[in-house]
């Protein structure tokens, strides 16, 4: 057998699985299983979201190493599945090198889906959420041309622009102009809350929720990483809103954004908005489904621990925890990696509103209320951290 391409094909594979938004020590774990199955002694095998690296005895007592390098990451969930089922396959079947080879190239050679329903996806959820964020019909109907260009731009810009703040900083600064003039123009009543419904197409929760799951396994330096993409990402997001806002100072909104005073409107709003991100990630089959009822129910809780506690923080903490267990739950029924239902289920909790309104107070210069808004992202996004922390702790004991 040929040690050097079997271990080369084995880092492909967890390669491919980076890049489709799998968390370290999932990769790792799979590489290990592979690796002792051809026969691998002495395995050591490191993983960030950037590099591979793997020195293994190889028969004969030869030591071998080999690294490999990938620079992009995101989410698509049907790439992750394939190599994730392949590599499940491999160890149990252990096929040559040229047959193991074969697979694979199968497993990646997925036919690409027809461009409508990418801006289906993204309409569904940009203006979904907008319509959660308590957009009237006008409004929506501005969010639906806002979300569609935002989806062209991240098509046609993110081929080539692989830095997260560049790219986010220039989609969110063309879609806020648009729906500045588009608003001026009478095609639209409330800027903030359009710009806060389509940009959650740009948040990535992947980056965030990975990294947490990283530095409860120890993975310090892939945690560390993870995160500072994901917030180097809504950096992007930030400075790209802010711009269009100094330029056409007194356009924005002078009043401030409360969710849909309709309960069934939010609960089917987000729900809508989450299935469309389900399919914005590639998420095929029943589990568009799952994704949807998962936003729903985690909502849902959320709503239900708000009026019993009257506190957004534990709110957004007891609903966190919901979404961690919902998930796993779910990667074991669905024999699916977990940060699929993970990543789609918990944008409800995600705060865009407080992220909008904190650059828009630091433009209108009212410190006090950027500052104020400041904490309130702080505080949501702290209750979804601990109630992710909470749920992997918990993980080590209940799914051994």
């Amino acid at each position: 057998m040929n040690d050097e391409k079997i271990l080369g094909i084995i880092l492909d594979m967890g390669g491919a699985m980076i890049r489709s938004g799998a968390e370290t020590h999932r990769v790792e774990d799979s590489l290990y299983r592979l690796c002792h199955s051809y026969g691998f002694t002495a395995c050591n095998i490191w993983v960030v979201p950037s590099n591979i690296q793997a020195t293994v005895t190889a028969s004969g007592g030869r030591d071998l190493t080999l690294i490999r390098h990938s620079r992009r990451t995101g989410v698509n969930s049907e790439r992750l599945d394939k190599p994730n089922d392949l590599s499940r396959r491999a160890c149990a079947e252990k096929p040559g090198p040229e047959s193991l080879k074969a697979q694979f190239d199968q497993a990646l050679a997925t036919a690409p889906r027809p461009r409508w329903v990418d801006y289906g996806a993204g309409v569904l959820a940009g203006a979904g959420f907008g319509v959660f964020f308590n957009c009237d019909a006008l409004d929506a109907l501005t969010a639906v041309m806002a979300s569609l260009l935002i989806t062209y731009l991240v098509r046609v810009l993110g081929r080539r622009e692989e830095n997260p703040l560049i790219l986010n900083f220039l989609v969110s600064s063309v879609a806020e102009l648009f729906i500045l003039l588009a608003v001026r123009l009478g095609l639209g009543h409330h800027a903030g809350y359009i710009t806060v419904g389509v940009v959650m197409l740009l948040i990535s929760a992947l980056g965030a929720t990975n990294g947490l799951r990283d530095l409860v396994h120890l993975d310090t330096l892939s945690g560390v990483m993870n995160i500072t993409a994901s917030l180097t990402g809504a950096m992007g997001i930030a400075l790209g809103i802010a711009l269009p806002l100094l330029l056409l100072r007194g356009w924005g909104d002078n009043e401030i954004m409360v969710l849909n005073p309709s309960v069934p409107v939010e609960l089917i709003s987000c729900t809508v908005a989450c299935v469309g991100f389900a399919l914005w990630f590639h998420v095929k089959g029943r589990r568009v489904l799952f994704c949807g009822l998962g936003a729903l129910a985690t909502w849902s809780v959320f709503l239900l621990c708000l009026r019993l506690t009257g506190s957004p923080f534990a709110a957004t903490f007891f609903a966190s925890v919901f979404c961690g267990f919902y998930a796993q739950i779910m990667a074991r029924l669905h024999k699916s990696p977990a940060t699929i239902f993970l990543t789609v289920c918990v944008f409800p909790l995600i705060p865009g509103a407080a992220l909008y309104y904190m650059m828009y107070g630091f433009v209108t210069r009212d410190i006090a209320f950027a500052l104020g808004k400041g904490a309130e992202l702080l505080l949501n996004c702290f209750g979804i951290v601990l109630g992710c922390m909470a749920v992997e702790v918990a993980n080590k004991y209940i799914w051994r």
